[in-house]
């Protein structure tokens, strides 16, 4: 089946069986994916940029960091100095499974001087006590929560990190130019995203200056996305790091 079917099969998922549509629909694509997996080691120079970028917010020192719909696991490895333990979770049974796999590949390249484990979950129920984690991380995965999961997720974050705790997350803007929305089933702007945060008790919103750091408050990039949208300035989109949301909230 193509991955446009498989994603119409998500789209038409009813509520109760949401959970095994997905869980079915993402071991498929990552069995195809892992057929022609050489092109995903190293990780692409862009990839590798944004892991760099997501690991100097991130800093290093914590006990135990959380990444949410961690796919293979690029991630989650190259978080392994930052914290004592670092989990990665994905929907997806395969993923883990190759996730697991990879461990040699980053053994091979680089030490790997913390522990690090995967674990297949779903990422509007996660099965961690409360407030155990330092930092929780997702990257190119809120948009494809179907919307009223959206906000039982964010609770979800917020209930296992620790009081100080933050979440980081990197999703496409939707105020952006992007063309793959067919696959994106919940898309908002920094503006949409900071409110429904706060209404589960988030604050202390942060993002990059521009498309990376010094972090400032988020309410500049809710101001660009504003100006931008309004003089229909398509082109300064990525230079000014509002095409996709970067965003750092506190608990």
């Amino acid at each position: 089946m193509s991955e446009p079917d498989l994603y119409r099969r998500l789209g038409a998922a009813p509520p109760g069986g949401r959970k095994e549509v997905y869980e079915a629909v993402y071991d498929e694509l990552y069995g195809e994916r892992e057929k022609s997996a050489a092109p995903l080691w190293p990780p692409k120079p862009r990839r590798q940029r944004r892991i760099s970028l997501y690991k100097e917010i991130i800093g290093r020192g914590h006990a135990r960091i959380l990444e949410l719909g961690c796919g293979i696991g690029d991630l989650t490895y190259s978080l392994a100095g930052h914290a004592e333990t670092v989990i990665g979770t994905d929907v997806s049974a395969r993923a883990v499974e190759w996730a697991r796999k990879r461990r040699r590949l980053w053994e091979s390249r680089e030490t790997l001087p913390g522990a690090v484990e995967f674990l297949q979950m779903d990422a509007v129920r996660l099965n961690f006590p409360d407030e155990f984690f330092n930092c929780v991380v997702s990257t190119s995965m809120i948009e494809h929560l179907y919307p009223d999961d959206v906000r039982p997720h964010l609770r979800e974050a917020w209930r296992v990190l620790k009081p100080g705790g933050r979440y980081l997350v990197w999703c496409p803007n939707r105020l952006g130019a992007h063309r793959d929305r067919h696959v994106h089933f919940s898309m908002f702007s920094y503006r949409e995203l900071i409110k429904e945060m706060e209404r589960v008790g988030f604050r202390r919103f942060r993002s990059p200056l521009f498309a990376g750091p010094p972090l400032v408050s988020a309410r500049f990039k809710v101001f660009l996305e504003g100006l931008l949208s309004t003089l229909r300035l398509r082109v300064l989109w990525s230079h000014l790091g509002v095409r996709n949301i970067l965003l750092v909230a506190t608990k």
